[in-house]
């Protein structure tokens, strides 16, 4: 009896056990096999995510946590920097510099992220209009698809936004101008999916205008005098103006030297050795 003939009837002497064995052996390659297709899910995501950035410049802090806040939008943000600081970066004409992509985050809706940018970080993500237009203006958003679909969202509607990421209906913002959708992106499978993007102007004129009204209120409070719609149409003929100032998304944020940002993107221009 040759070898082959030994072993089929070693396992044939044995019925149950082989079955067992041949289970067990196909369950420990289903694992194995489940866990390589997963971990290379995973790593697809996590590299489309990051849309093959070379740099993120911020605030000083943990490094981890600027990438987490500011790539994959699941931290908070480490702090924010003046433009001035950061204007060589921003410079278009930087020899090494090819894409900067700005970004002002803090505030949300409904959880969701709101991020002042431009229309540069649609082309890392590969990002195309589904409805509507893109942001031009300030308080003009346009939404990934994934919030759209959770919140229910379509061109045309509004809300106010919240400050900070948690889901408090004492931390919105119901004293500024309210956000307006005019676009819905098409689904990318990215974080963009989940953002609502909009111009950095939006983001200053939001926190400068609760702040004047913070001002407005304790000014108020001291004294015995009344506001009226003379006062509302001030602040709002006011907002209008500021609008105005800050231009539009395609205004360089170099003309602000003051104002901050909470980080940029940065993508070197190709022949630049990378690490």
């Amino acid at each position: 009896m040759n070898l082959l003939k030994l072993s089929w009837k070693n396992l044939t002497n044995k019925p149950l056990a082989m079955t067992l064995s041949l289970v067990l052996f196909a369950l420990g390659v289903g694992l194995i096999s489940l866990l390589l297709l997963l971990n290379k899910q995973l790593q697809d995501k996590f590299d489309k995510n990051l849309a093959g950035i070379d740099l993120v410049v911020g605030a000083k802090g943990s490094p981890l946590q600027l990438i987490l806040c500011n790539m994959y939008h699941i931290d908070a943000p480490t702090g924010n920097v003046s433009i001035d600081e950061v204007k060589a970066f921003l410079n278009a004409r930087h020899p090494l510099i090819k894409t900067s992509v700005p970004l002002s985050v803090g505030d949300s809706y409904k959880s969701y992220r709101i991020v002042g940018t431009n229309h540069t970080i649609l082309d890392l993500y590969n990002a195309q209009i589904d409805k509507g237009k893109l942001w031009e203006k300030p308080f003009e958003v346009t939404l990934g698809a994934e919030v759209a679909s959770a919140l229910n969202l379509n061109v045309g509607d509004k809300f106010f936004s919240s400050h900070g990421f948690v889901l408090d209906e004492n931390l919105e913002h119901s004293d500024t101008e309210s956000f307006v959708v005019v676009g819905i992106l098409q689904a990318t499978g990215s974080v963009i999916d989940q953002l609502i993007l909009t111009p950095s102007q939006t983001t200053w004129l939001v926190h400068e205008h609760e702040a004047a009204s913070d001002e407005s209120s304790e000014t108020e409070g001291s004294g015995n005098s009344e506001v009226g719609n003379d006062s509302e149409a001030h602040d709002s003929t006011e907002m209008h103006h500021e609008h105005e100032d800050y231009g539009d998304v395609n205004t360089p944020l170099l003309n602000f030297p003051e104002k901050e940002i909470t980080s940029f993107w940065c993508n070197s221009k190709p022949g630049i050795i990378k690490p």
